[in-house]
């Protein structure tokens, strides 16, 4: 049971930095790709402020590619809340001072 619980934790976990990756990706990848001028035929309409290898633009999405950020600051306060709670409920990662090596003096 302890091994499945420590699972869910580190997943969590490995939600919380993979989200934080994913956006950084997809900033990049839409800088590169995105017009800078809203396209009402193709329906980017929607203004974001992303971040490029090279600096920064204003580009246009359409409502689905910019569902990620708008709501990305609540699943990243989510991941890492769940995981910290679950973690310090169930005493995952135990007490520091038990795996410390006792002074000799």
């Amino acid at each position: 049971m302890k091994a499945f619980r420590k699972a869910i934790v580190i997943t969590l976990a490995a939600l919380y930095v993979g989200s934080i990756f994913f956006l950084g990706w997809l900033d990049d990848y839409y800088y590169r790709t995105r017009p800078r001028q809203p396209d009402q035929a193709s329906g980017r309409v929607f203004p974001e402020d992303v971040k490029g290898t090279v600096g920064v633009a204003r580009v246009y999405l359409t409502r689905t590619e910019i569902f990620p950020f708008r709501y990305a600051e609540y699943f990243l306060i989510g991941f890492f809340a769940a995981a910290a709670l679950l973690g310090y409920h169930w005493k995952i990662l135990g007490n520091a001072r038990e795996n410390t090596p006792k002074k000799l003096y």
